[in-house]
C-alpha cells in the first residue's frame, strides 16, 4: 500500500511543468514536450479488456510507472468487448488521458500526470482476429481482464453460467467469440498449436479470489469446446489471485476544470480519483512479468492475509459506517469521522475487528490507518445512500463472518453488534433519529421482516445455534439502548474501555 505522504514528493507539479503547460494546449502536446519515455518504441506485452476508469486509474497507471524505468515490453493494448464510446473519446488524443490525484483534510494534496501506457484501443468485436492474433504473439505475456462480475458470465454461485445467451454463441462458434472467455480459450488454443508458452491471465475485478473464479469459468468453458485443450490449460496455464482497491469516481464535469487548471489543456476524458491505491497479485506466471516490485505492487504467494483487510477493514467498516450513519442523518463517509463519538467508536470497532481477524496485529493496524486516511478524504466524497444501499446483502456477505469469528474467540459482541442495530431501527421506524422519514434502499422481503420484528439472525439466515442466539440478545440490547438513549450517547458509552452490559440500562 502506498502513502500518501510518499506520493506527494513524487507527483507534485513543478513550476516548469506549468510553465510548459502554458503552451500546451492539448493533452498530446503535453506528453510530446514531457513524455518520461517513448511511447512508439513500445511493444504490447499486456492485452487488457475492459478498458474502463478504474482500469486507467489502477493497472494503467501502474504499468506507466514501470514504462518510465526503461522496460518498453509492457505495452498495453485495449479491447473493447460492449460499449466503444471509451475509443471514440481517446482516439483524438492518442488514448493519452490525464490522472488527477486528490486527498482534502486535515492536509491538501493534488496533483497530476499524463499516462501514456495504453496505446490503443480496439473493437474486440469489429476486430476479432486481429485481437486473437495479437493474443498469440510470442511478445504478449499478461491477458489482464476488468470486466465487472457481469463480464464473466456467470451464475449465483460463481460459475461459469453455460446457459447464458453470450456462452451459449461462443460455443457454437468458438472461432469467433464475442466474450472476453472465449477469446481467452480461442487464444490458448492457438498457442498450444503453435506451441507458444500460454499468457498468464490476470483477472483485476473486485471479486473474492477473481483468479480461482476465472480459471473456473475457463475451464469449464474449454471442456465444453475440447476436453483436451481444458486439460492443456489446467496444466500449462496460470490465473493469479488478485486483491485490487482504488476509488474512482464515475467523470463530473468539474473534472475537466480540474484537469485545466493543473495543466492548462483540454482532456476529453479526464480521470480524477484518491492518492491510495492498492494491487497485490499471486506470484505465479508462466513466464515474464513486470517488475513491479519496484513500483509499489505487493507480489505474494498467498493472497489469504489481504482478501482479509479489505473485506473487513474496509468492505466491511464502509457498511458499518453506513449503518451508524443512516440512524444519525449523516449524508457522507467524512462526516461522520469528524464526528469526535463516531470517529473514537470506529476506531475501537476496528479493534474489535483485528481480534476477530486470522492476520498480524501489525498488518491489521497499518491497514487501519490507510483506511481511516481514506475515508477522511474530503475531496472523493462517499454518499451514505449508495454505501447503505442492499445492506442485508453486506451484513451476509462482509460482517456475519466477523460475527462468527468474534464469538468463537469469546470476544465482545457490543461495538460489532450496535451499527446494526442502529439501521435494524431505522428500518423498523422507517425514520432516521430525527424523525425524518426513511426509505431503505433494500429487498422488500427484508424491509418487511424488519418491520415485523425479525431477529438480526433471521435476517442474515443464520441457523438457530449458540452464535444466532447471542447476537439476537446483543441486538436486542442495542435496539433498546439506543431507542433510551439516543446513538451518539450509546456510542459514547459504548466507547468506554471498560463497558459493562448494563451501564446504560441501570442508569
Amino acid at each position: 500500500m502506498k502513502d500518501y505522504r510518499s506520493l506527494e514528493t513524487r507527483y507534485v507539479v513543478t513550476p516548469a511543468e506549468r510553465q510548459n503547460a502554458e503552451i500546451a494546449p492539448t493533452v498530446t502536446e503535453l506528453w510530446n514536450q514531457q513524455s518520461p519515455y517513448n511511447r512508439s518504441a513500445l511493444n504490447t506485452g499486456i492485452v487488457h479488456f475492459g478498458p474502463g476508469r478504474f482500469f486507467r486509474a489502477h493497472l494503467a497507471r501502474i504499468i506507466h510507472e514501470h514504462l518510465a524505468q526503461n522496460d518498453p515490453r509492457w505495452g498495453i493494448c485495449g479491447v473493447s468487448l460492449k460499449s466503444q464510446s471509451t475509443i471514440a473519446t481517446l482516439q483524438p488524443q492518442d488514448f493519452l488521458y490525464t490522472m488527477t490525484e486528490r486527498y482534502s483534510s486535515d492536509e491538501h494534496y493534488e496533483s497530476v500526470k499524463v499516462i501514456g501506457s495504453l496505446s490503443q484501443i480496439v473493437n474486440g468485436i469489429t476486430e476479432r482476429e486481429a485481437v486473437l492474433e495479437l493474443m498469440t504473439s510470442p511478445d504478449v505475456h499478461l491477458v489482464t481482464l476488468t470486466i465487472t462480475q457481469a463480464g464473466y458470465c456467470l451464475d449465483s454461485r460463481f460459475h461459469l453460467d453455460i446457459s447464458h445467451e453470450s456462452i451459449v454463441h461462443d460455443l457454437s462458434h468458438p472461432t469467433h467469440p464475442t466474450t472476453a472467455i472465449g477469446f481467452i480459450v480461442e487464444a490458448l488454443r492457438r498457442r498450444r498449436d503453435r506451441d507458444l508458452i500460454p499468457f498468464t491471465t490476470l483477472s483485476c475485478d473486485n471479486l473474492p479470489r477473481n483468479g480461482e473464479i476465472l480459471q473456473r469459468a475457463v475451464l469449464s468453458y474449454a471442456q465444453q469446446v475440447d476436453p483436451d485443450l481444458a486439460a492443456y490449460i489446467a496444466n500449462h496455464a496460470t490465473f493469479p489471485n488478485t486483491v485490487v482497491d482504488r476509488i474512482v469516481p464515475q467523470h463530473q464535469t468539474c473534472d475537466d476544470k480540474q484537469t485545466y487548471r493543473l495543466l492548462q489543456v483540454h482532456d476529453r476524458d479526464p480521470i480524477v480519483t484518491e492518492p491510495f491505491w492498492q494491487f497485490v497479485v499471486e506470484d505465479k506466471f508462466t513466464s515474464d512479468r513486470p517488475c513491479w516490485e519496484e513500483t509499489g505492487v505487493t507480489m505474494t504467494d498467498d493472497i489469504t492475509p489481504f482478501l482479509y483487510l479489505k473485506s473487513r477493514f474496509l468492505n466491511a467498516m464502509h457498511s458499518f459506517i453506513a449503518c451508524l450513519a443512516v440512524r444519525a442523518g449523516i449524508e457522507y463517509v467524512h462526516q461522520a469521522l469528524r464526528l469526535p463519538e463516531f470517529h473514537l467508536f470506529l476506531r475501537l470497532l476496528m479493534d474489535d475487528i483485528t481480534t476477530a481477524t486470522p492476520v498480524a496485529d501489525q498488518m491489521c493496524e497499518q491497514y487501519i490507518d490507510q483506511v481511516l486516511i481514506r475515508l477522511s478524504n474530503e475531496a472523493m466524497p462517499d454518499a451514505i445512500e449508495r454505501i447503505a444501499a442492499e445492506t442485508s446483502r453486506k451484513l451476509g456477505k462482509y460482517i456475519l463472518p466477523i460475527l462468527q469469528d468474534a464469538h468463537c474467540q469469546k470476544a465482545s459482541l457490543n461495538r460489532l453488534i450496535l451499527p446494526i442495530a442502529a439501521w435494524m431501527l431505522a428500518v423498523r421506524e422507517s425514520a432516521i433519529e430525527s424523525g425524518k422519514s426513511f426509505d431503505p434502499k433494500d429487498k422488500p422481503a427484508i424491509i418487511a421482516a424488519i418491520q415485523s420484528g425479525a431477529s438480526l439472525s433471521q435476517i442474515v439466515g443464520l441457523e438457530p445455534c449458540e452464535c444466532a442466539e447471542m447476537l439476537d440478545q446483543e441486538c436486542d440490547r442495542a435496539l433498546g439502548e439506543i431507542r433510551t438513549h439516543g446513538l451518539s450517547a450509546t456510542l459514547r458509552h459504548y466507547s468506554q474501555e471498560h463497558f459493562q452490559h448494563d451501564l446504560i440500562s441501570a442508569a
